[in-house]
């Protein structure tokens, strides 16, 4: 075990993202600022390593409520884990689309770009989410819409709310990490740049990985983002195969989608995005998906990895990372092993532990950066 922990240690120091975003570049002035940035140049983990430890100081509208910039959200947190949990403990396909919408909306910034990032432009614009691009993410606009408009009034904004929604679906899909939490973001009405989300049909790996290094999104932070695939869906790349998972069971945050680009041919019924292939092949990207498939470490090592990528993401345009409340504390517990029948007939039912076994035992060190434009399903 100790030769495992100082080798995924190795990895991660010699693979992390120094490059500083927002008002960090001039510096991380508060406690919030610089858990953020030792968390995504991979001086600490960016993954929770503490179960929920939040009980709520009164009702929703309570003073005690609104006096704590956290209560209201786990208020919401407690919807969406209702909404996104099918009955045999998987997550569902709003789940799958809040984990894609989180992608879409945090995406479109780029270091050329003076607007755009993770500000809630694709709720709150009714162009933004016309693009091509964003088809199929209608269903979870709306959800999204009506959780901002009960909430609202208890200080939940529609850029926190993408990223929250994103972070509930992650954790509540069975092995997904518990990820740093903040709220405090700025909200932009106005559609965001466009040009800056990939197709998934785009086959030109340099193409892609120059587009995400323009967001400060390393080839090795692009390979772990590329994972979460792992819960996603196709429907508009190839209708005739309408509704393909991309991995055999994509209601488990697990590691099927790395091993199964591994091999020669996908299994029945799974789609592979051409946008996956290119980049399973690249340099700098296919070390990372190797990686992942380790029988022994790639979970644990994957959702470390993809949880300093998603952070970075997240905070993407984002201008004021220092005056941001971190609300990591609601967020339900994750789930760290599992065992249920897939909802794929091609799967078998799985159990699959973390390692450690122990979730609350962090790894020193265990943090590196890794995102890409989900060649967005």
């Amino acid at each position: 075990m100790q030769d495992l922990l100082h080798e995924i240690t190795r990895r991660q120091s010699s693979s992390g993202n120094s490059q500083l975003i927002g008002d960090l570049i001039g510096g991380a002035t508060t406690p919030v600022g610089r858990r953020v940035r030792d968390c995504i140049t991979g001086g600490s983990s960016c993954e929770l390593q503490t179960g929920k430890n939040y009980e709520r100081p009164g009702s929703l509208d309570s003073a005690a409520c609104r006096a704590d910039a956290c209560c209201a959200w786990d208020f919401v947190q407690q919807d969406l884990v209702d909404r996104f949990r099918n009955e045999n403990g998987t997550c569902n396909g709003l789940a799958r689309a809040a984990v894609r919408l989180g992608f879409h909306d945090a995406g479109t910034w780029s270091m050329t770009s003076d607007i755009g990032g993770a500000d809630g432009s694709l709720l709150l614009s009714s162009d933004e989410i016309e693009r091509p691009e964003n088809n199929g993410l209608q269903e979870i606009r709306s959800e999204g819409l009506r959780i901002l408009d009960r909430y609202s009034s208890n200080g939940v904004t529609a850029a926190d709310l993408v990223q929250f929604m994103h972070n509930v679906a992650t954790v509540t899909c069975p092995l997904g990490p518990r990820l740093l939490t903040l709220v405090g973001r700025e909200d932009r009405h106005e559609a965001d740049p466009m040009g800056l989300i990939p197709s998934n049909n785009a086959t030109n790996a340099s193409y892609l990985i120059e587009l995400f290094e323009n967001k400060t999104i390393t080839p090795q932070d692009l390979a772990a983002l590329l994972g979460a695939h792992t819960v996603a869906q196709q429907f508009y790349v190839n209708p005739a195969r309408a509704g393909q998972a991309l991995d055999t069971t994509p209601g488990v945050w697990d590691t099927n989608f790395y091993q199964e680009m591994a091999l020669p041919n996908s299994p029945p019924n799974v789609f592979r995005l051409p946008s996956d292939e290119a980049l399973s092949l690249a340099d700098g990207i296919s070390q990372s998906f190797d990686t992942f498939t380790d029988v022994t470490s790639g979970q644990t090592v994957w959702n470390a990895q993809y949880a300093s990528a998603y952070v970075r993401l997240s905070l993407l345009g984002v201008n004021k990372i220092n005056q941001l409340t971190d609300c990591s504390h609601v967020l339900p517990d994750a789930i760290t092993s599992f065992s249920a029948s897939s909802s794929t007939p091609s799967s078998t039912s799985l159990g699959v532990p973390l390692l450690p076994n122990n979730p609350h035992v962090m790894i020193p060190g265990l943090v590196m950066g890794v995102f890409l434009s989900m060649p967005f399903v």
